[in-house]
């Protein structure tokens, strides 16, 4: 069981639209977060598909910061805006050095995604996506990430 962080934690929630999307892009974003969030103590989420990238990073701030700057140079993701920044001292995905989940079974449709519906979130409705997500995996399909 990890033990609860005392130190205050920066969230950050953001939305892009992937470029030039592939399993294989997918792949490779997964595996770099889950070898190098650790170094840096991010854990979070990250919902995704074809026509949208959802994610949450928390951690300590500067990392968090570090992370989202290399995200937002990224040439796989473009148009991203910045839902909810705000700091903490819980983390919702403690297990997770990154946590995916694919976009196909939210409940978000074509139309909506393609109107702007998420970039549309209010800071609010961007954070309870992860924090249900978070509760729904903590209780009923807790798995450990592949090491």
């Amino acid at each position: 069981m990890p033990k609860p962080e005392t130190t205050q934690l920066k969230h950050i929630i953001y939305s892009s639209r992937p470029v030039g999307f592939t399993n294989n892009i997918v792949e490779q974003i997964f595996s770099s977060s889950r070898k190098n969030n650790p170094n840096v103590k991010v854990t979070g989420l990250l919902i995704y598909g074809a026509d949208l990238y959802l994610q949450l990073l928390e951690g300590p701030t500067t990392a968090v910061e570090q992370t989202f700057n290399k995200i937002k140079s990224d040439t796989r993701h473009d148009n991203i805006q910045m839902l909810k920044e705000s700091f903490t001292n819980r983390r919702i995905f403690a297990s997770w050095t990154m946590r995916q989940q694919d976009l196909g079974i939210m409940m978000w449709d074509e139309y909506d995604l393609k109107n702007g519906l998420v970039e549309n979130f209010s800071p609010s409705q961007a954070f309870n996506v992860f924090n249900n997500l978070s509760r729904e995996f903590d209780q009923f399909d807790y798995v450990h990430e592949p090491k």
